[in-house]
């Protein structure tokens, strides 16, 4: 009987520690407030500007990702409004709107971008107020007279990738992590079976 019982809970151990291992990670849904004004925008962006997207960089899939894993955009800016943007420039999104990233980046299509954080690392977002440029003509008009980007060619791509790796890493530890709680677990309830069986 104590063998049927130990062999159960080590069944059990095992198929929750596999899935717990190779399982997808989860989040919440996004949820956007109202898409802020053109005023906040300009004041609470690091980055506004039009750009055609050259390059989309998707996280590869391992065995653990999240939707919150980086996409790489590089754009070819047109026109800025705010930041000192090369003539390319990278921003980063959330693989999946599930983390408010930004999924209708498309190659050779142009957007207005309206980007967030540090000015070599910049961000956006599905909340952002991110557009195709054919149905941006309303924020276009509003932000004004743009003025051109630098002729120097964005250096911020050393950066980005030890980053993305960086990230890679701690999802291959976390990875091996469960995987050596689930053989601990098993080694005592092992341990303690066979110290049941000398009895």
């Amino acid at each position: 009987m104590q063998k049927r019982i130990t062999m159960t809970i080590l069944s059990f151990l095992f198929l929750f520690g596999t899935w717990f291992a190779f399982a997808p990670l989860q989040v919440d849904a996004c949820s956007c407030a109202e898409t802020p004004s053109i005023e906040d925008q300009l004041q609470r962006k690091t980055a506004i500007f039009t750009g055609k997207v050259l390059r989309l960089t998707k996280p590869v899939n391992g065995k653990i990702w999240s939707s919150e894993d980086a996409v790489k955009v590089q754009f070819e800016v047109k026109k800025v409004w705010k930041g000192d943007l090369g003539s390319q420039t990278t921003v980063y999104t959330a693989r999946s709107s599930e983390s408010c990233g930004y999924e209708g980046f498309g190659i050779n299509e142009e957007f207005i971008v309206f980007a967030y954080g540090e000015a070599d690392r910049l961000e956006t977002g599905l909340c952002e107020g991110n557009k195709n440029l054919e149905s941006a003509q309303e924020e276009i008009k509003a932000l004004g007279v743009g003025y051109e980007p630098s002729k120097m060619t964005s250096t911020r791509e050393e950066y980005s990738d030890k980053t993305i790796v960086t990230k890679e890493s701690n999802n291959w530890w976390f990875m091996v992590g469960s995987l050596l709680v689930v053989f601990l677990a098993v080694c005592i309830l092992r341990l303690i079976s066979l110290r049941g069986r000398r009895r």
